[in-house]
């Protein structure tokens, strides 16, 4: 079998000419929970992750072009020496000097979906799907380098914290190395340091490396909270208390009309109705929700006075549905197109949603 596979709306894979496909006894050729053997078959994990089980998490910082080349390079060409799929989610900057460095370009999968880092729980999904097909295909190891968006790169970091802490236990069964470069000249001193927490090992342009002191797992990291919204220290627009779902969906369609685009309208109504069910269903009364309107912002927060989710990945992942269980709600909110915080505070537990232009 060969031919494309799919990974979002806008992403797909394309084997590399000359690979050939063969699929074990039985297995599905869709691409969905299939197995099929590769090329070799079974092929040892190569470089500083060989020996390691799951996920090998790895950042490195630098300081210039030269020190970025001194880390990505050795990376990329191992990998792609060694026959492991190297995939890499650079801007077009960063791809095209990558590029230019590198011995054969076309050995390495360069994805060009812009929305790839669009939200982090998507980012995660869409890599999994990345990682079945490959280990499908019979990779022993699968490199991948890419940016997160942070202030630096023109980005904003909030939720990739999560991002980073959370993927040390999500793609654990799957023989991954990430690499994850940070320039030290444009990331906020706030960034790098939720870096050296979230990243078991460090490597330097030499191509030292060590352990992160640092480094937290996930039940006791703390990501960094939130920036409130300016908006947040305003009366709210609208304002209901132990109220249906049903009710706020009503409140943010008339509300919202023609200040955000109907489609970021549209999740935002899903996103709050999710929100507000978990509120009802798991929270502690009252559950109290918080509208702000402006001509091209919208702000909803959900609060309840419970702790909220003990899952320090809520939303990262889908969780298995269940009367008890809030987290496929709340993953379902992490896969709309609105920017989602989980706000845990000495209060109780607040949603806050937001569609439009973003505050610097």
């Amino acid at each position: 079998m060969t031919g494309e596979i799919p990974l979002t709306d806008n992403c797909t894979v394309m084997p590399r000419p000359g690979r050939q496909l063969r699929w074990a006894a039985g297995s599905r050729p869709d691409g969905t929970g299939a197995r099929f053997y590769g090329f070799g078959g079974c092929v040892m994990r190569a470089g500083a992750a060989r020996g390691h089980v799951g996920h090998y998490h790895e950042a490195g910082f630098y300081g210039s072009d030269a020190e970025f080349a001194a880390l990505i390079v050795p990376f990329v060409e191992e990998g792609v020496a060694a026959g492991e799929p190297v995939i890499i989610g650079y801007d077009d900057r960063k791809a095209g000097l990558l590029r230019s460095w590198l011995a054969d370009p076309s050995a390495v999968e360069f994805i060009a979906d812009r929305g790839l880092y669009a939200a982090p729980a998507r980012a995660i999904a869409t890599y999994r799907r990345l990682f079945e097909f490959h280990a499908a295909m019979g990779a022993g190891q699968i490199r991948i380098a890419g940016d997160v968006p942070h202030p630096g790169n023109g980005g904003r970091f909030e939720g990739w914290d999560r991002y980073e802490c959370a993927v040390n236990t999500v793609w654990q069964d799957f023989p991954v190395w990430g690499l994850c470069l940070y320039d030290t000249t444009t990331a906020p001193p706030a960034v790098l340091e939720v870096v050296e927490r979230t990243h078991p090992r460090l490597v330097s342009p030499s191509g030292q490396r060590r352990a992160s002191e640092r480094y937290q797992q996930a039940p006791v990291f703390e990501g960094l909270p939130p920036a409130p919204d300016p908006l947040e220290a305003s009366t709210p627009v609208i304002e209901l208390t132990d109220r249906p779902a049903a009710d706020t969906r009503h409140a943010l369609a008339q509300v919202g009309r023609s200040r955000v685009a109907d489609t970021a309208l549209q999740d935002l109504i899903i996103g709050a109705s999710e929100a507000v069910s978990n509120a009802l269903r798991h929270g502690q009364p009252p559950a109290t929700v918080r509208i702000w309107a402006t001509p091209d912002r919208i702000v909803v927060s959900v609060h309840d006075p419970g702790p909220g989710p003990a899952d320090p990945l809520a939303g990262m992942v889908p969780a298995a549905h269940s009367p008890s269980n809030p987290g496929l709600g709340l993953w379902v909110m992490h896969q709309l197109d609105i920017d989602t915080a989980l706000i845990h505070t000495g209060d109780g537990f607040t949603v806050r949603l937001r569609a439009g232009t973003m505050p610097d």
